[in-house]
């Protein structure tokens, strides 16, 4: 085995993103695809992301700097080519492609994306995921295609919270507030031909995108606000996808042989939240009865054709952190009678209603009437409960009189639903001191939940986080804060003429979709109005542009959707630096490095290789684990750590002990030695 030894004695020791050349794009050019969506976004810029989710369509149009493989779920470059940490892994830098341009043909720079992070900082952009920004410390630019991020904590989302999607500076610059309405230019597959807000989106090909011209001439995406009218269209063969179908529409399009319906695990939870000011639900046994009397099975069923899943806590089931263990807790309405009759609860005047201290049990549970499937889930629950011998008086309100009821906890359950994405951080909800849980709308408190939400955010090793939040699941869903009911699947329905979903339909992979010659379509209708025919698929328009009207589409909205989007801004308070950019322009150049002859690092005098465990390479486990060291002044290992790790307990241990054997030369300050932080890869393989 070769020896690593030259390895570790570099100044700052890097942990690079390796990955296999970038593949092109595949699938037979031609054709029109035309898609049909309720989402509907205002303004189509990455500066301006809308806050109730229609946000697949930037994909289309702007590159991340790195993207999740839908088929691996690993992180892959795109603007980006690669990444490494600092050794201490405060800071990312990140190398970007040089053969990537904006559709005006000028080449997107490192320039472009320290402008964009500078905007999203400007108070006046006003920019809704600015709580993920709340950690980064610093941004300089390191080259022309270079860019570090500094950050002042160490956790698990660093390369999460980095991912900046770039818009043009010398664009943006001309454009100012016209940006992602009337001037709209990017870099990714496919460009602007002709937006219609309130109606459609035509989409033309880039034949200048690092992957390869897109297989499809045009895309055309139709916005509607009447599902009906969505479906109606889509039936009648006017459309050839379509998302955010309901279950009741996809069961009649099930038996259809021409269509493929496609249903996937969803990342947004139901649920009935109890008001922890009601004195009965103060009692944890008495909202175990009200669980039990429910039938989240029948809901399934009836509500969603039993396309979701039933939900087991604040985590739906495609979350990387989900607990598959955790206990559900069963259908049994006569145990939960018992429960009741246990605490004193007795119909003693005859009426069919459990009372105690002269008093019905009655609770006022309340969800937004827009939602005609969480309308219908208070309906059955009203029923269950009833059945048990408690009165639901069951409200339904408009989105703003909901909202407005759950801040001032003017209710005893309110029906709604929170989503998951890949970055977990459930502070919002769940933790118990109200400048961090601000919507934590029961009043539940738990300081075990607490600490394992901080410790969760912070950890840096996937393994060991997905540990934690298995454990925050288990114990909030045995708490019963809430009753979870259902996690729904996603669902969107195509013509099977459509090729190139192999991992199922999302409108951000569009640009890899494609039609058969043969099968596509002669003539489009229900589009928008015509697109200005000066400009051909095969043109290269000098600035691509969308004329609009000044009065902005309205989005479709949900009321979890409104107070999220609330949170992200809010949350920027609580930033505990703000980023100073200074004035001018950033130096491209690096910094000089410090002169040896006053400091020197320490470097290593005697490496030791772990052993490869047999039970690791019996089930193949491999891969990097680093391990930082704090190297004393007599060269010794005071300490080791694990930092990061692929989650393979021998291999974890074998890394330790090799780190501590480890031997080196001290690091000093002009001739003094003084103790040293740095971190130690080891690799494990086949």
């Amino acid at each position: 085995m070769k020896k690593f030894a030259c390895l570790f004695i570099s100044v700052i020791l890097m942990i690079s993103a390796c990955t296999k050349k970038e593949e092109m794009l595949t699938g037979e050019q031609g054709g029109k695809l035309v898609i049909g969506t309720t989402d509907l976004p205002a303004v189509i810029s990455p500066l301006a992301p809308s806050m109730f989710g229609s946000n697949d369509i930037l994909d289309l149009l702007f590159m991340h700097l790195h993207r999740i493989d839908p088929e691996t779920g690993k992180m892959k470059p795109e603007l980006a080519s690669s990444w490494e940490f600092s050794e201490d892994l405060t800071s990312i830098t990140y190398y970007l492609r040089t053969d990537v341009t904006w559709w005006d043909g000028e080449p997107v720079t490192a320039a472009d994306v320290y402008f964009t992070y500078e905007k999203m900082n400007d108070p006046k952009t006003n920019y809704s995921n600015i709580a993920s920004l709340r950690f980064i410390e610093n941004v300089e630019i390191v080259g022309p295609y270079a860019i570090r991020f500094t950050f002042n904590k160490i956790y698990a989302d660093l390369l999460t919270d980095s991912d900046i999607m770039a818009v043009p500076k010398h664009i943006f610059e001309k454009a100012g507030a016209d940006f992602g309405t009337k001037t709209i230019v990017g870099n990714g597959p496919y460009k602007i031909k002709e937006w219609i807000p309130g109606s459609g989106l035509i989409l033309i090909y880039n034949d200048a995108y690092y992957r390869g011209r897109p297989p499809l001439d045009e895309i055309y995406i139709t916005y509607y606000a009447d599902i009906n009218k969505m479906m109606k269209d889509f039936s009648a063969g006017d459309l050839d996808l379509v998302f955010n179908i309901t279950p009741a529409r996809a069961k009649e399009l099930a038996n259809n042989k021409n269509i493929k319906v496609d249903t996937k695990p969803g990342n947004t939870f139901t649920y009935i939240g109890w008001n922890f000011n009601n004195q009965h639900l103060k009692n944890k046994e008495i909202r175990k009865a009200l669980t039990m009397a429910i039938d989240t099975k029948q809901i399934l069923k009836e509500v969603f054709a039993g396309m979701g899943a039933i939900s087991l806590g604040p985590l739906p089931p495609s979350s990387w952190g989900y607990n598959e263990g955790v206990e559900p807790i069963k259908h049994n309405p006569p145990e939960a009678k018992k429960i009741l009759e246990k605490l004193g609860f007795e119909d003693r005047n005859r009426n069919k209603i459990l009372d105690i201290d002269r008093k019905d049990f009655t609770l006022n549970i309340i969800t937004n009437v827009e939602n005609a499937e969480r309308v219908k889930i208070l309906e059955l629950v009203a029923q269950d409960l009833k059945a048990l011998g408690i009165r639901v008086n069951a409200r339904t309100l408009d989105t703003r009189s909901f909202i407005e009821a759950i801040v001032k906890r003017d209710f005893d359950g309110f029906i709604m639903g929170w989503s998951v994405g890949e970055k977990i951080d459930p502070t919002v909800y769940w933790y118990s001191d109200p400048a961090k849980g601000r919507f934590n709308f029961v009043g539940y408190k738990n300081t075990v939940v607490d600490s394992l939400i901080d410790l969760g955010v912070a950890m840096l090793n996937r393994k060991k986080a997905e540990e934690i939040w298995n454990e925050f699941q288990r114990v909030v869903y045995e708490d019963i804060p809430y009753t979870f009911l259902i996690v729904a699947n996603d669902i969107s329905a195509s013509y099977k003429r459509v090729k190139g979903a192999d991992q199922g339909f999302v409108l951000a992979s569009a640009y890899t979709y494609w039609i058969p010659e043969a099968e596509r379509r002669v003539a489009i209708a229900s589009l928008p109005p015509a697109v200005d025919t000066s400009t051909t698929p095969t043109e290269k328009p000098a600035e691509p542009k969308a004329e609009v009207s000044s009065e902005k589409p309205p989005e479709i909205v949900a009321p979890e959707k409104l107070l999220e989007a609330a949170a992200k801004r809010d949350t920027a308070a609580m930033s505990t630096t703000s980023p100073d950019t200074g004035a001018g322009t950033p130096p491209i150049t690096p910094p000089e490095p410090p002169k040896p002859s006053i400091v020197t690092r320490v470097t290593i005098t005697k490496r030791v290789q772990p052993r490869y465990p047999e039970a690791a390479k019996a089930v193949g486990a491999a891969g990097t684990i680093n391990v930082r060291v704090v190297v004393g002044t007599d060269g010794k290992v005071k300490s080791a750590t694990i930092l990061s790790s692929f989650g393979n307990p021998a291999c974890e241990a074998e890394a330790l002990a090799a780190a501590k054997k480890c031997e080196f030369k001290p690091a000093t300050k002009d001739g003094v030695p003084f103790e040293q932080k740095i971190t130690i890869p080891f690799k494990f393989k086949q």
